[in-house]
């Protein structure tokens, strides 16, 4: 396991990716859209400044209870050149929740317009509840913030491990040029 991943979004302000690089990071995943609507403020500053890093750098969508073709659209016709695309689903504490036909809608609508799976992100309780097996194909993001991740039923192994929020889960939970911030385990050599 390789302890090299984060995730950003416009929540952190702006951040020092020559930090978080020399702190050992590799990977940045970041916020792109969610929904059919919104693009994440910061992508683009982020995506450049990771790319003058030289760091691999994916995309992901905050799915929400929208129509999911239609959210994949969006989120495709904003992410520009990345290495992954990923699907974050979870409850939508301002909003409609992600149900299964949505989640599938755009996992599927992501694979026929890249020829790709995304990744798929989310807790066990979350990935559970929807018992989809077609979501089941695509690699798996677990948020689990436990010594030993838990996993969701339909999965028997995970790419990346969210192992902590940045207050939760084990330690470290800081990254240098940013703070406390979601910190993921990757189980390869890169995405």
């Amino acid at each position: 396991m390789n302890n090299v991943v984060i995730d950003l979004s416009h929540h952190l302000g702006r951040v020092n990716l020559t930090q978080v690089k020399a702190d050992g990071i590799t990977t940045v995943i970041h916020k792109c859209t969610q929904g059919t609507t919104y693009v994440d403020r910061m992508y683009d500053r982020n995506k450049a400044a990771a790319a003058e890093e030289g760091l691999t750098w994916a995309a992901y969508h905050f799915a929400d209870g929208s129509d999911g073709a239609a959210q994949a659209e969006h989120f495709l016709n904003k992410t520009g050149i990345v290495k992954r695309y990923v699907v974050d689903l979870q409850l939508n504490p301002k909003g409609t929740t992600v149900g299964k036909k949505q989640a599938e809608d755009l996992v599927k609508t992501i694979k026929e317009k890249t020829g790709a799976l995304p990744i798929v992100y989310g807790s066990p309780v979350f990935l559970d509840s929807l018992n989809s097996e077609p979501l089941a194909e695509c690699d798996l993001w677990l948020a689990s913030y436990r010594s030993t991740p838990r996993m969701p039923k339909m999965w028997k192994s995970w790419l990346m491990w969210q192992y902590t929020n940045g207050i939760v889960g084990p330690e470290p939970h800081t990254v240098k040029g940013i703070g406390k911030i979601d910190r993921s385990y990757l189980q390869a050599d890169s995405l």
